[in-house]
């Protein structure tokens, strides 16, 4: 542990629980007692400098995938600081809102309505508000991950196990209204039989059926388009929560692959390359009952986010940035296959290419992919099992990221041939984190 992390490190396990605010930069989702950098003194592009100046290159998630630009992007940066100079926030409002909501409905034609906010969680929070606001009915069916509000974790009353496919096994549903039990129900993507078991018998008395239209793999028509067509038929509202995979096949949504349209559509992270910023966009009587029910915040209203937004995708369309996105996610891909095949290690990839993800098959996964965390930090790499594709990592980084995981997946290799891979850590398992839904059969 370098001095500086480890004095931050100290001072905030006693006053700040979780040290971090987000379960995926907690520090032991990476490597425990201190092994990770953990705080930073500055981003740029694909680099990052610890609170020691030691530069590292993120070949991780890139900040939970919010920075597809690249970190402190020269951009989005200039329209940032023009709206902090100009006054980031007043008594009145700011014209960015109409601009971008301009912006956003000529790329969304079906839909009529804007709202904003300034993070994920409460985007989708809304969303199901305007759901049972608009159809007058509570209960809600959902596919995913969307966020840490009690609609979501009360899925967890009815049965402690509902949220282990998708979110974290054992997840707790403490200070939740045991109220809300029974009106959350999850399903599983492209499934058969929850499809029948499931939606089809809840659906009468659905106010929304809510799914991440693409994550492990690219949108299924055939599924979504039978969502659509149930959820019309009985008067439900069909969320799309693009907050992870907005602005990474496209300029918009991925659901546009499949020309399916929903009722509301979700953004956020990517919207603004890493400044606060979320869009809830739907069909305009829907949106309509944002004024019949209450739903407001002062820092909705600030400068800073929807400036950002529009100065992003007026470069994300400029560069084309999705074909860059999906050609580097091909890259690492073709690493990961590639050093397993050499080392003779059998390994599953997944993801669309831009949100990429990959698992050796070993009796020991949590300690071997702690492994690999710890040893190519070695190399000066941040890096996980997941590497969210960016438009700074160019072609130098790269050959640094592919030269270090062959010789990091040939130790594997070695080790996992004759030993125990835990006896080979310089600390504790990670802890395992978030589960991403598979579509399994």
């Amino acid at each position: 542990m370098n001095k500086q992390n480890k004095k931050y490190i100290l001072k905030a396990e006693k006053i700040i629980p979780g040290v971090s605010q987000l379960l995926g930069k907690r520090p032991e989702m990476y490597l425990k007692d201190g092994n990770w950098p953990t705080y930073y003194k500055k981003a740029k592009g694909i680099n990052i400098w610890d609170l020691d100046n030691k530069k590292y290159y993120d070949f991780s998630l890139v900040s939970a995938g919010t920075c597809v630009l690249g970190y402190s992007d020269n951009d989005v940066n200039k329209a940032s600081i023009k709206a902090i100079r100009s006054g980031s926030i007043s008594t009145l409002n700011p014209p960015e809102d109409v601009e971008l909501a301009e912006v956003l409905l000529k790329d969304h034609k079906w839909a009529g309505g804007v709202r904003y906010v300034r993070g994920g969680g409460e985007s989708m929070r809304i969303a199901i508000r305007l759901a049972r606001a608009f159809t007058k009915k509570e209960k809600i069916l959902f596919c995913g991950y969307h966020g840490w509000h009690d609609w979501y974790l009360a899925a967890n009353h009815k049965s402690k196990k509902n949220l282990d496919f998708q979110l974290l096994p054992g997840l707790k549903p403490l200070g939740v209204p045991k109220g809300l039990s029974g009106t959350v129900i999850p399903f599983r993507y492209n499934n058969k039989s929850d499809f029948e078991n499931i939606i089809k018998k809840n659906i009468k008395n659905t106010a929304a059926v809510v799914i991440e239209p693409c994550r492990e793999g690219y949108p299924n028509k055939k599924f979504i388009s039978k969502l659509r067509s149930i959820t019309k038929k009985n008067k439900c509202v069909l969320i799309f929560d693009e907050i992870t995979s907005g602005f990474r096949l496209n300029s918009s949504g991925a659901h546009k692959l499949v020309n399916i349209n929903p009722d509301l559509v979700i953004y956020g992270k990517t919207i603004a390359n890493g400044i606060p910023m979320g869009a809830i966009i739907g069909r305009k009587d829907l949106m309509n009952f944002t004024t019949k029910t209450f739903i407001s915040s002062v820092f909705w209203t600030e400068k800073i986010g929807p400036a950002s937004a529009l100065a992003f995708i007026k470069k994300h369309k400029k560069l084309k940035l999705e074909r860059k996105l999906i050609k580097i996610g091909k890259k690492i891909k073709k690493i990961w296959l590639d050093a397993a095949k050499k080392n003779k290690l059998k390994i599953e990839i997944s993801g669309i290419d831009p949100l990429a993800s990959f698992k050796i098959i070993c009796p020991n996964w949590p300690a071997t992919i702690t492994y690999f965390i710890q040893e190519m930090l070695k190399f000066n790499i941040l890096s996980t099992n997941q590497c969210y594709a960016n438009y700074m990592h160019n072609d130098k980084s790269i050959k640094l990221y592919k030269e270090a995981c062959f010789k990091v997946f040939y130790n594997i290799s070695k080790i996992l041939e004759k030993d125990n891979i835990e006896d080979y850590l310089e600390g504790p398992v990670k802890q395992m984190g978030f589960n991403r839904l598979t579509g399994s059969k």
